[in-house]
């Protein structure tokens, strides 16, 4: 009977040993599996912050040249406008001098003319003016998106600090695991 009770006493006492030892594994297993879950995490929140960054980037790229090409615009644009206005008066100088003439029908004939050149010069100029108008609020447009950019740029840094701190720590307390 001895032999027995021992018998049973070796065999309950391995079975403890290795059920506490299991267990303890199990634990260690789940400490493990939520650590790695936290590293997960914080590497998918870096991820995020870098994609913020990048896109706050390109923002800024656009508008900056969003910028540029309607600083060239509004260049061109008004050398256009001063052709137009010193092809005007050289059009017009001769004919004011006409007005001035004492024939009649020379008048009336400059002031149709001058009329039409004053038509032509006006419709052109409009349209210019509403090309300059354009190119403005294109340029605006452009450093409203820089600023806008640059707030957003910020922000992701600071995000993707604050991710990439949260990934070391997260990293570090795996590490000690």
């Amino acid at each position: 009977m001895n032999k027995l009770l021992l018998h049973c006493l070796t065999i309950s006492a391995t079975l403890f040993f290795l059920v506490s030892v299991n267990s303890g594994f199990a634990q260690d297993d789940a400490k493990t599996k939520n650590l790695q879950d936290k590293v997960d995490a914080a590497k998918l929140k870096v991820d995020k912050a870098d994609a913020k960054v990048a896109s706050a980037d390109s923002l800024l790229q656009a508008g900056n040249e969003m910028v540029k090409e309607a600083e060239g615009e509004l260049k061109s644009l008004e050398s256009e406008l001063k052709a137009l206005d010193k092809e005007y008066f050289a059009n017009t100088k001769h004919l004011e001098k006409q007005l001035r003439s004492k024939d009649k029908e020379e008048i009336t004939q400059a002031k149709t003319e001058l009329k039409a050149f004053d038509t032509k010069y006006k419709a052109d100029s409009k349209e210019i003016n509403a090309k300059i108008k354009a190119s403005t609020k294109k340029y605006e447009t452009g450093n409203k998106q820089i600023i806008k950019a640059k707030e957003n740029l910020k922000k992701a840094k600071d995000a993707k600090k604050e991710a990439d701190n949260q990934l070391k720590e997260a990293e570090k307390n795996l590490a000690k695991a």
